[in-house]
């Protein structure tokens, strides 16, 4: 028996609650194992991020291309993108192995004193080199904006039509080369997240997630990584991305607190006895997700 593999790049995250280490723990409770390759070193704890220490571009390409030629990846989930020398290696790695999907759901971290790299930069890199090639891109509504307006003014649209910018910012990036854009509103205030995905053909599908209280560590890292685990199964986007949108929300229902900050999502939720769920918890069945697998021998 093997597992399908997903080859995370993306930050050490100390933690554990985001970075590579999230992407493995969520990878390994959806029957997926993850290959990771660091981009950066962070130094905080759950409730600030404290430093950025890039990782050499080198280095990152040496690795990649190891694992690359030894085993057969099922996905490819880009996070943590720290300086543009990054972005330059992961876009040449893409562009070698263009039948790998891509799901990109970038991260813009940069190092307080790096003169060499700006966040507006790395933003301009990523919508140019690394989002042509990614068949998803996985991002919240604000970064969306920033990445959309890289080479289009939408400042008419805000103004006359406001309820439309959101399709008017994913049908931009799709007119990249990327197939799929979800966006997600995690920071808004409503009572409900709600989540959209977008094609050429519009608004493929709506999906809501009841808000809950607390603050977490590693929600959006582990969104993505079901997802990407689920696609490397052999799980059509939008069908992965409901179940990932699931998994998500119950390991944020059992969150754990690890600190005196933010939780983290217990990815091994389902591990649990029922008498031990959240006195909110809905009467959801607790068990793991099982993958319908096209990859699974």
């Amino acid at each position: 028996m093997t597992y399908p593999i997903v080859l995370s790049f993306n930050a050490h995250d100390p933690t554990g609650g985001a970075g590579i280490a999230a992407d493995a723990l969520t990878c390994a409770s959806l029957e997926t194992c993850a290959f990771t390759v660091a981009t950066a070193l962070l130094a905080g704890d759950f409730s600030r991020l404290e430093s950025v220490v890039p990782l050499d571009a080198d280095w990152i390409d040496d690795q990649a291309r190891t694992l690359l030629e030894d085993s057969v990846v099922h996905a490819i989930k880009i996070g943590v993108l720290p300086d543009m020398q990054i972005v330059r290696v992961i876009a040449e790695i893409m562009a070698d192995y263009p039948d790998v999907p891509v799901i990109l759901a970038p991260s813009i971290l940069v190092a307080d004193d790096d003169e060499s790299n700006s966040s507006e930069e790395i933003i301009a890199a990523t919508h140019d080199l690394l989002l042509p090639n990614a068949n998803l891109l996985v991002a919240q509504r604000h970064l969306l904006r920033q990445l959309a307006e890289v080479k289009h003014d939408f400042s008419s649209i805000e103004q006359e039509h406001p309820q439309l910018l959101a399709n008017a910012h994913a049908q931009a990036l799709l007119s990249t080369g990327c197939e799929y854009i979800f966006a997600t509103d995690a920071k808004s205030p409503d009572s409900q997240v709600v989540h959209q995905l977008f094609s050429s053909d519009g608004l493929l599908r709506t999906d809501t997630t009841p808000r809950l209280k607390d603050a977490f560590l590693g929600a959006n890292s582990t969104l993505s990584a079901a997802i990407s685990a689920l696609i490397a199964h052999g799980q059509p986007t939008p069908q992965a991305i409901g179940e990932a949108l699931e998994y998500t929300w119950q390991t944020l229902r059992f969150g754990i607190s690890m600190g005196m900050g933010k939780k983290i999502p217990d990815r091994f939720y389902w591990t649990r006895q029922s008498e031990n769920e959240p006195e909110e918890a809905e009467q959801t069945p607790n068990k793991r997700p099982a993958p319908s697998s096209n990859t699974l021998q």
